[in-house]
């Protein structure tokens, strides 16, 4: 019987993965160091899609997204200024404590984790520890319309109002996952949410119909309890769905 070769997922974009390694601080001239600053970004750089011309848009709004939420006091222009903040941060400490020897990093690993012929989704992870008593990390989703390069919002593709059924669907989701009962407040189950009432948030990627939503440490919860991941079926919103938009094939 001839072995039946395993479908290879359709690819709409080409792209490459940029990658950024580098070492600063003592490290970088004395491998025996243990003062060192690691710095580790892999993201994508977008090359070929169904309409050319947007490409280097999205390419654009990627990294605007990464520094977006990538960053120590202000807000970076580039990788490169990233970097030179963090390692003028590390470089202050090395000055100020002769024998500080506590590594730093940076990681950011952004790459696309769905596409359609419509739109890309991609996730970005981002860690750094600059001392204290935890690292902070982050995962951040966007979809790009790769029609128009635009980032993509609910309402791109929800019908108006769609908030306070999602929302409510959503957290009977929400509560199932982590089994609190509907008799008992979400802030006694250690979450807070404003006035107590359970709302998605903009962190999503839409994903083969569904939507993949995540709260990141300290977002609605204590650090401890750590993030949370809710995916959402649109099958079962189809009624929210808007007309002749993004997702009108799932309709």
């Amino acid at each position: 019987m001839p072995v039946e070769l395993e479908e290879a997922p359709t690819t709409f974009i080409n792209y490459e993965l940029k990658s950024i390694v580098q070492k600063k601080g003592p490290c970088a001239t004395d491998s025996t160091s243990t003062g060192c600053l690691n710095v580790n970004i892999n993201y994508p750089i977008l090359s070929e899609g169904p309409i050319q011309n947007v490409i280097g848009s999205i390419n654009k709004r990627i990294k605007e997204d990464i520094f977006e939420n990538a960053f120590i006091n202000d807000k970076p222009e580039s990788f490169e200024s990233l970097i030179i903040e963090i390692t003028e941060g590390y470089e202050d400490v090395l000055k100020a404590y002769k024998d500080y020897s506590t590594e730093w990093s940076l990681e950011i690993s952004a790459d696309i984790i769905y596409q359609s012929k419509q739109f890309i989704s991609l996730a970005t992870s981002i860690y750094s520890y600059t001392g204290g008593a935890h690292p902070n990390s982050y995962l951040v989703y966007k979809t790009y319309d790769l029609k128009t390069g635009n980032r993509i919002s609910l309402n791109d593709f929800l019908v108006e109002g769609f908030e306070d059924k999602l929302n409510r669907s959503a957290e009977i989701e929400f509560r199932m996952n982590h089994e609190i009962l509907p008799s008992i407040k979400l802030s006694d189950a250690g979450y807070f949410f404003e006035e107590d009432k359970f709302v998605l948030n903009d962190n999503f990627a839409v994903m083969d119909g569904s939507l993949l939503f995540y709260f990141n440490p300290y977002e609605i919860t204590s650090y401890a309890q750590g993030p949370d991941e809710l995916q959402i079926y649109l099958s079962d919103y189809k009624s929210l769905i808007k007309p002749g938009g993004l997702l009108d094939n799932l309709k």
